[in-house]
């Protein structure tokens, strides 16, 4: 699976330990680390055997949240240029090898 990022600084705190643990706080920037790397190794992001992977419409938007560490969350929209659809027309989320990060915090 390969993530890009809404923002650089999205960017930065998946990128930087040092920032991750500055601006989240260890236990979190920790957890985050761990779902970044469970998620680039995964098939299908709603097969992750951790994190609760949870469609969900945010702003009209599907989007996929997988929970970090108590109501801490991390969501995503398909990166996909042509996204694979299923018949009722929501995105068929086992064909998405393309996804952005678009918040880290409190569901919005």
């Amino acid at each position: 699976m390969f993530i890009t990022f809404q923002s650089k600084k999205l960017r930065a705190l998946c990128e930087s330990m040092h920032n991750a643990n500055e601006n989240l706080g260890e236990k979190l920037a920790s957890k985050l680390r761990a779902r970044l790397s469970d998620i680039t190794v995964a098939d299908n992001i709603l097969a992750l055997p951790v994190g609760s992977p949870e469609v969900c419409f945010e702003e009209g938007e599907e989007c996929i949240t997988i929970t970090l560490f108590g109501d801490k969350k991390m969501g995503f929209v398909c990166g996909n240029t042509v996204q694979p659809k299923n018949q009722d027309n929501t995105i068929d989320w086992s064909q998405v090898s393309r996804i952005r990060l678009v918040f880290i915090g409190d569901v919005k």
